[in-house]
């Protein structure tokens, strides 16, 4: 069961979450159009397309340190107006931009917007949750902000099928408009003295030797497996899959639909549902059923639906199993928040925290690439055959071994 969670807290996650959802709009649209209408963005193949969706993720990798640096010292609202303009300016960039080099600039600076934004959800969401009820806000958090995902995959890949890409983009343009006023006006803010442990660690390891600790190393692992699979290569590939299997068109009950805007429809189910299921999973994740066994259920459920999707189904039971995907896709994304923000609590938390998300950053910009560059060595079943595989292996050792056990459910390192 959880805890009351105050009105005033659980606001300041859903207003921090709302601007994000503004924000991410322009970027969820990219994964959806860029597959199918590469050549209308001004890029020469297919792989310049997984370089593009990869670089704001590899950027990232050095960004996360340098802005754990900057959550030490400034306030979260700071953080999320600078995160706003840039969000804002992007899309209109994305219009202009004709070459593999604007494209490349442009992902850079999303990615600053993104770990800006994801950093300082996590630090509101910490300040706000007690033990009982950390899943849950991690839910409210993770369920909201995908609502752009929403809007900027389906509004974004309807446009771009039927107007042409500029029009997303400056659709993209007009969605993040709403952030930089929730950012000035209503969002509170967590000042750095507010991110200390809750439960310190009197010993206090070194940051290595905390690093090295068999539950944070085994979460971060998992996480940035489950990133690279999900948000990386799953993500990025599904337009593609489609048109491998379809061709460029879906005919469905008599309807012809492009790649790029079922892509769109499959992936936005999961952005539609993620405000009611995540907070769901999360408040089941704070009782009895614990994340361990939660996170490892939907590995395997996730692995054997991946493994079919390689198979030359029907197209209802092949779309079938996408949206079965999407929905093991919202467990083990929100349980993930939730593992990290668990072993981030007990210790050093912007140390956990800016891990974590460069282990989800490293994962999600090895899947775009990965995955095309394995696609056009051995082809694109063989591509999730393999994926399938790794989640495999980490739902065995979250099965029989998981990394964190314990009555706070989950903190513990074995």
């Amino acid at each position: 069961m959880t805890s009351a969670v105050s009105p005033a807290s659980r606001r300041q996650v859903v207003i921090f979450a709302l601007l994000t959802a503004a924000c991410v709009a322009g970027d969820a649209m990219l994964y959806v159009v860029l597959p199918v209408h590469w050549r209308e963005a001004g890029l020469d193949s297919l792989w310049e397309v997984g370089v593009v969706l990869s670089l704001n993720r590899l950027a990232r990798l050095p960004l996360n340190p340098v802005m754990g640096w900057v959550y030490s010292r400034a306030n979260t609202k700071t953080c999320a107006v600078a995160a706003a303009v840039l969000s804002l300016l992007i899309p209109l960039g994305y219009a202009c931009a004709s070459s593999l080099a604007a494209w490349a600039a442009l992902r850079v600076l999303w990615g600053t917007a993104w770990s800006l934004l994801k950093l300082g959800g996590l630090f509101t969401v910490m300040a706000a949750a007690g033990k009982s009820d950390r899943g849950y806000l991690v839910g409210v958090y993770t369920g909201t902000y995908r609502l752009g995902n929403l809007a900027g995959m389906l509004a974004g890949a309807l446009l771009a099928d039927l107007s042409g890409l500029h029009a997303a983009f400056f659709a993209s343009a007009v969605m993040a408009a709403p952030a930089l006023p929730l950012a000035l006006f209503f969002l509170h803010g967590v000042p750095p003295s507010a991110r200390k442990a809750k439960e310190p660690d009197k010993s206090r390891p070194s940051l290595l030797s905390l690093l090295r600790t068999p539950g944070l190393f085994w979460v971060l692992l998992t996480c940035l497996a489950v990133t690279l699979i999900i948000e990386g290569f799953f993500m990025s590939t599904l337009s593609a899959l489609m048109a491998h299997h379809w061709g460029g068109v879906l005919h469905l009950s008599g309807l012809a639909v492009g790649c790029a805007t079922m892509a769109g429809m499959i992936q936005s189910l999961r952005w539609g549902w993620d405000p009611v299921l995540s907070p769901l999973v999360g408040r089941f994740s704070d009782g009895r059923l614990g994340r361990t066994g939660m996170f490892a259920a939907g590995a395997w459920t996730a692995s054997a639906l991946l493994a079919l999707t390689a198979l030359p189904l029907p197209l209802v039971p092949w779309l079938a199993v996408l949206v079965g995907m999407e929905l093991c896709c919202t467990v083990m994304t929100t349980l993930s928040d939730a593992l990290a923000t668990d072993v981030a609590t007990r210790t050093q938390p912007v140390f956990v925290i800016t891990a974590y998300t460069l282990a989800m950053d490293l994962g999600a910009a090895l899947g775009p690439t990965g995955g095309f560059f394995i696609i056009s060595l051995w082809g694109m079943e063989t591509a999730y055959v393999l994926a399938a595989l790794l989640l495999a292996f980490f739902a065995l050792r979250w099965s029989f071994r998981p990394p964190l056990k314990g009555p706070d459910k989950h903190a513990r390192p074995c």
